[in-house]
Parts: structure tokens; C-alpha cells; sequence
């Protein structure tokens, strides 16, 4: 599963600051268990996108973030606006959650 989301810098925020921020989200999830691998990105100067590629529950939607995470994507909220926040999934976990559902 893969984990998409963008942070939008806030007016008047320092970028070193939200680039070490992303930075410390990236390590935290990669520290987290199931959590197969974290990158950031810029997209532009004032935003940056997460890619996480992590096994179900593990990270983002579902799962239960520990201490080091929240206090991370707390720090990057402060300076910053999540814009968007997706899950990409594969067929298998897509007909899982399927079956799942029915």
C-alpha cells in the first residue's frame, strides 16, 4: 500500500524549517514497523509530497501512530497544510478489502 500525501507551507514559514520537518516524518515512518519505505518530496518551493510504502494498518489510515509519529506530523501541521491524502493499494489488498466487505 502506498501512502500519498501533501503538506502545503504556510505564508511566512521558514522552508529549512519545513524541509527538516518532512524530513523527521520520513524518519519516523521508516522506524515504524511494516513500514517498507518513506520519501519526500518537493513539488514545488511550498509543497512538499509523502510517499510511504507500508503493509496495511501500519501507517496513515487505520493505524495507531506512536508518540515520535504524532509529535512529527505535529511539528510539520504547525508550519504547514495538508492538501491532499490518498491510499493506493494493489489488487490484492483492494480484492481483500473487497471481500472484506461483503
Amino acid at each position: 500500500m502506498l501512502q500519498i500525501t501533501k503538506f502545503e507551507m504556510h505564508s511566512g514559514a521558514d522552508r529549512n524549517t519545513f524541509g527538516n520537518a518532512a524530513y523527521a516524518v520520513c524518519k519516523t515512518a521508516k522506524s515504524t514497523s511494516g513500514v517498507n519505505d518513506a520519501k519526500y518530496y518537493w513539488v514545488n518551493p511550498n509543497l512538499i509530497a509523502f510517499i510511504v510504502d507500508a503493509e496495511p494498518g501500519s501507517w496513515g489510515s487505520g493505524a495507531q501512530p506512536s508518540s515520535e509519529a504524532m509529535k512529527a506530523l505535529f511539528d510539520l501541521s504547525d508550519i504547514s497544510t495538508q492538501v491532499a491524502n490518498e491510499t493506493w493499494m494493489g489488487a490484492r489488498e483492494g480484492t481483500d478489502n473487497f471481500n472484506l466487505a461483503k
